[in-house]
């Protein structure tokens, strides 16, 4: 769940006023040959839309949450791994929810063509055009949810479990941390 602090709550407060000074500036600068309804429409989607920017922006810039002491362990016994390691919240605002994401690549040096690590730009063009070649990637995402109710500096312990294909023969590992 996400929790609105008292910058959501002053932008909110904002954004209705200016929504409400757009409803009585067109009903002021109304003339009876036109209707009310296409305005105020237009205004209402225009503050949903500028509304849900704000809060996507706070949310980003005011609930910041850092992984430490991060390990990951391969269990061959059933081809899993397991990642643990501990969550603060270095932010100064309640955190609802963390989720870590994890994705596992099967990308290796050898079949991509190359022979050591190196930069190759890629284009979104490259994934539309991709006519009869084979893909060098396999990837798998998962998500984690790692944390709830997350009080300012409080910091907690999480270990999460994720399978990865038999078939993977140098599984490349990547995890991404999303907080709101």
């Amino acid at each position: 769940m996400t929790y609105f602090t008292i910058l959501h709550w002053f932008a909110m407060i904002i954004i209705v006023l200016l929504f409400v000074l757009a409803v009585v500036l067109t009903i002021r600068n109304h003339d009876e040959k036109s209707s009310l309804y296409p305005p105020i429409l237009a205004a209402f989607f225009i503050t949903l839309v500028f509304s849900a920017f704000v809060i996507y922006g706070l949310d980003k810039y005011t609930k910041i949450a850092r992984l430490e002491n991060v390990v990951q362990k391969k269990v061959l016994l059933n081809e899993s791994f397991s990642i643990s390691g501990q969550i603060r919240n270095i932010g100064n605002f309640k955190i609802g929810t963390c989720v870590l994401e994890v994705k596992i690549s099967n990308e290796s040096l050898e079949k991509a063509g190359t022979e050591g690590i190196s930069f190759v730009p890629k284009s979104a063009f490259d994934n539309l055009f991709n006519w009869g070649e084979d893909s060098h990637t396999i990837d798998t995402t998962k998500e984690f949810v790692i944390a709830e109710n997350l009080y300012k500096g409080e910091m907690r312990n999480f270990t999460i479990f994720m399978r990865y294909p038999p078939a993977y023969g140098r599984p490349y590992t990547r995890y991404e941390l999303f907080c709101h």
